[in-house]
């Protein structure tokens, strides 16, 4: 929904009722949501009985897109138009919220399943020769992390920047790019185990872009000029000028971003130290048991 003033910058008081009916947005989750309803309803009638951990997926993946739609369907997107620090909640929502919920839940078997059978047939065709050609560039983690990277920079730039605030198809692609390279990245972290890296390259990836992302914030926060001329005349009905704004979007980048990427690279370090520990301690025990003559697992 437009302001109740065309051609003026969003007002506090239109917030409320500015939500973004976007009907391809809007039907591609509906659409989506449904194929996971019917694989999973499919799923049940071959086995009544789910483990917790496919329980686990389901909710995840309902939470990533639940993330997707306050992302871009909620006023957050009117907002994002007018102030800079609401458009990097909107990224880091995509970015570190949905992505990592949508990996984690590893979707594509029960969306598979889901899907009209054209789909499923045309899937399954495209992901055998992929498997046959041994072409799988979006699984090395080089590849990925540098496409994550250079998403997140690339439309930091100013030019890219002011033109997606300026043109909603424009607008739309940095949306899918941050989205699908977020969702790449953190499934070599917390997706299939196929997919998944070492646990050590894992944490050497999530610090690398933490770190990464301090940079980006620290420019931001103490940028002695705004970047974005699209906030030039957007900001004042919100009490802010555009520098303070830019300056709070990196604040924004840098704490609670920062946070998740450091909660997250020690869960990983955790784990990793857990099953290295588990691994050690298994050889000691056969040892152990062989030495005392005890008979060992059957």
């Amino acid at each position: 929904m437009t302001p109740t003033h065309p051609g003026e910058p969003l007002a506090p008081h239109e917030l409320a009722v500015t939500w973004n009916p976007d009907p391809l947005l809007l039907g591609a989750l509906l659409l989506a949501a449904w194929a996971y309803h019917r694989g999973w309803t499919h799923r049940g009638q071959a086995r009544s009985d789910r483990r917790r951990s496919e329980v686990w997926r389901a909710g995840c993946f309902a939470a990533g897109s639940v993330a997707v739609a306050l992302a871009l369907l909620s006023p957050l997107d009117a907002l994002a138009g007018v102030l800079a620090s609401a458009h990097m909640v909107q990224h880091l929502l995509l970015v570190l919220v949905a992505a990592p919920l949508l990996a984690w839940s590893s979707p594509s078997g029960v969306l598979l399943r889901g899907s009209p059978p054209v789909v499923a047939r045309a899937v399954s065709r495209w992901r055998r020769r992929l498997r046959m050609t041994g072409h799988h560039p979006l699984r090395h983690p080089g590849t990925v992390w540098l496409l994550h990277v250079t998403a997140l920079w690339g439309w930091h730039a100013a030019a890219a920047y002011d033109a997606a605030l300026e043109h909603r198809l424009v607008h739309a692609l940095e949306h899918a790019s941050f989205l699908v390279t977020g969702v790449l990245f953190w499934r070599l972290l917390v997706g299939p185990r196929a997919v998944r890296v070492f646990p050590g390259v894992a944490v050497l990836l999530i610090f690398t872009m933490a770190l990464q992302s301090v940079l980006l914030s620290v420019l931001l926060t103490f940028a002695g000029t705004p970047w974005y001329s699209g906030y030039a005349s957007t900001t004042q009905p919100w009490g802010l000028d555009p520098l303070a704004d830019q300056q709070l979007a990196g604040a924004i980048m840098w704490v609670p971003a920062g946070l998740v990427y450091l909660g997250a690279a020690l869960a990983l370090l955790v784990g990793w130290l857990r099953d290295t520990q588990g691994d050690d301690v298994a050889p000691t025990t056969a040892v152990s048991l062989e030495a005392s003559g005890a008979p060992g697992p059957r």
